[in-house]
């Protein structure tokens, strides 16, 4: 058997928040072309930040995508990004995107709302696995 491959000793902790990183809401909602949110990606990397933790408060399942280059530049979010489930988090490790959107999708059990009034994602950075 081959030698165990050990990962870097400074990135075995549990995810711990970057205070000095406000979070980011994504507004969530089904609308043709999503919200995009601009990422701060100059502050981001100054905070030395490895990952994200992404939460959904909602009673709907939502995909959401980052993306580098404009607004306008931004791809397909529904199918292509991650999904995450009502009352999900994700944590991972971030490529720290320009920009990142999100987008509602229905499953049998959670249908959409008529109004997405405060329908949100809420995404913190930090580091960790």
């Amino acid at each position: 058997m081959g030698e165990a491959v050990m990962a870097d000793p400074m990135r075995i902790f549990a995810f711990r928040r970057a205070l000095t990183i406000d979070p980011y809401i994504l507004p969530v909602n089904s609308a043709t072309v999503p919200v995009a949110v601009q990422i701060d990606q100059a502050g981001i990397r100054a905070a030395g930040v490895t990952s994200f933790k992404i939460m959904n408060p909602t009673n709907v399942w939502v995909w959401y995508r980052g993306w580098n280059g404009s607004a306008s530049d931004m791809p397909a979010i529904k199918e292509k990004g991650h999904y995450l489930p009502p009352g999900g988090i994700d944590v991972n490790t971030s490529q720290i995107p320009q920009w990142i959107a999100a987008h509602a999708q229905a499953e049998p059990g959670f249908p959409l709302p008529s109004d997405f009034t405060g329908y949100r994602l809420i995404m913190v950075y930090g580091s960790g696995l």
